[in-house]
């Protein structure tokens, strides 16, 4: 096994502009976020051995009613990085200007892992709300309802029949 040549431990509190979210319709934040671990430079293979915690709250918006939600996450990765040109079956980040950016890595992994669906305690499905409502089978009313603006064209076909 071949030996780094430069070590370090590393732990970093993180915060996220709400901008980061302002697009995205999974997560509306994120909170606590810290980021830890170990990296190992080997000089030889200019490669940067990265393993990484990162642990904190997602804000997400719940399934059934749409109110924010806190659910806590920790993740556990490893990640290289190449600071020279990697082979392109190589699975390495590769490092612009001598520079390893964690932070949109840390950022990449929390959005992989975003739950598909979280449902808030004690959350019921809405059944009505401003300019709709719910509207059950025993509801709904079997007639021929016609829109007013639209009954004339009901006459329209009645030739050709």
């Amino acid at each position: 096994m071949k030996q780094p040549n430069h070590e370090f431990d590393f732990k970093e509190a993180i915060i996220f502009p709400d901008d980061n979210f302002y697009n995205l319709s999974q997560i509306n934040g994120l909170k606590d976020v810290e980021a830890s671990g170990h990296g190992q430079f080997f000089e030889k293979e200019e490669r940067l051995h990265v393993d990484l915690h990162i642990k904190g709250t997602m804000i997400v918006p719940c399934a059934l009613s749409a109110q924010d939600v806190d659910y806590p996450f920790e993740i556990d990765e490893t990640e290289v990085f190449a600071f020279d040109k990697p082979k392109s079956d190589e699975d390495v980040i590769e490092a612009k200007r001598d520079t390893a950016e964690l932070l949109p890595v840390i950022f990449s992994e929390i959005m992989m892992a975003i739950p598909m669906r979280v449902v808030k305690e004690g959350a019921t499905l809405l059944r009505s709300g401003k300019g709709w409502r719910v509207i059950d089978e025993e509801d709904l009313v079997e007639e021929d309802q016609i829109d007013p603006r639209l009954a004339v064209l009901k006459d329209y076909f009645k030739n050709e029949e």
